[in-house]
């Protein structure tokens, strides 16, 4: 049984060796593109580094100080909240709608319906950005233009210069990119489970909504919580749109971490260019640490035991 002991042992030597030389192209880039800048950038949160007052000097925490005291960090933290909780909730319950949808025997033209609904998803941030900016330009936008013929001028909004809308409508491009990838993600989860248990579901004469909640749900928990997880990352990450459609205005008032980040760094507002490279730094560090929450939620959920059929 010795032998064999050492035989099995050089076996599981040989195949770690193995895993670690295919893995270790992998490594080397995500050390060289995201641990390295990291630890170098680290440093510089820890001063009041700008582009604007001479070489930096050593202020320890004071930016993270700072930075938990800042109402428009805060503003900003709660943007991204709104855009998980409340967005999220509208984002799944149109996804289950679409992606049971597709699923039924009873949709025809589904491919052309899954395609019209993904299609949104293959644009760019800034393409899905300029498209909405002039669709919703309250002078000569197609929606105000579209309210104003059919006589509701009272409907003919500022959809992005008001506080009060700026956001509901952001969420809502968010919502038309994001869905469809959502929808496909779900419906890979149904399609994983075996006919034969609908098929079972029906004879015991369960209906449409019980094979839902009773059925589908249960058995696709795996894929949902997955995709809760990368939603949850996504809303933190939310730049593009909001920075192409708004820039984080008016005001502060739809502001997310990271386009509050790139305006105190690199100042594209124009409004006060001080360029405070060491403060964007730190907030760039609370994103951080914001994600890889996010990110170990998600590596829980994916060690744990797929569901078989």
């Amino acid at each position: 049984m010795k032998p064999m002991r050492g035989k099995s042992s050089a076996g599981l030597h040989r195949s770690k060796s193995v895993v670690f030389v295919f893995l270790a192209p992998a490594f080397i880039l995500f050390t060289t593109i995201v641990i390295l800048p990291v630890l170098r950038a680290f440093p510089m949160a820890l001063t009041n580094y700008t582009l604007m007052k001479g070489p930096p000097r050593f202020i320890g925490l004071d930016n993270f100080i700072h930075l938990f005291q800042d109402n428009s960090f805060y503003t900003a933290l709660k943007n991204n909240l709104i855009i998980a909780v409340a967005g999220g909730i509208a984002l799944f319950l149109f996804a289950f709608l679409f992606a049971v949808s597709m699923m039924s025997k009873r949709i025809r033209f589904k491919g052309l319906f899954q395609s019209l609904i993904f299609l949104p998803y293959c644009f760019s941030d800034v393409g899905v950005g300029l498209f909405w900016i002039f669709f919703l330009n309250p002078g000569f936008g197609a929606l105000n233009g579209f309210m104003r013929q059919v006589g509701l001028k009272s409907w003919a909004l500022n959809w992005l210069g008001d506080p009060k809308l700026a956001m509901v409508t952001i969420i809502y491009v968010i919502l038309w990119t994001s869905i469809g990838f959502y929808m496909i993600f779900l419906m890979a989860g149904i399609k994983s489970i075996p006919d034969t248990l609908f098929d079972a579901a029906h004879i015991d004469g369960a209906n449409e909504v019980q094979t839902f909640f009773y059925l589908t749900l249960p058995l696709i928990r795996d894929y949902i919580s997955t995709a809760i997880i990368l939603w949850i990352i996504s809303a933190i990450n939310t730049f593009g749109i909001v920075f192409v459609l708004t820039r984080g205005g008016p005001g502060d008032a739809t502001h997310t971490v990271t386009t509050y980040m790139v305006t105190v760094a690199f100042a594209v507002s124009g409004l006060n260019a001080t360029y405070r490279i060491g403060y964007g730094t730190a907030i760039s560090f609370v994103i951080f640490i914001l994600i890889l929450i996010a990110s170990i939620f998600y590596f829980r959920l994916a060690r744990k035991e797929a569901i078989e059929f």
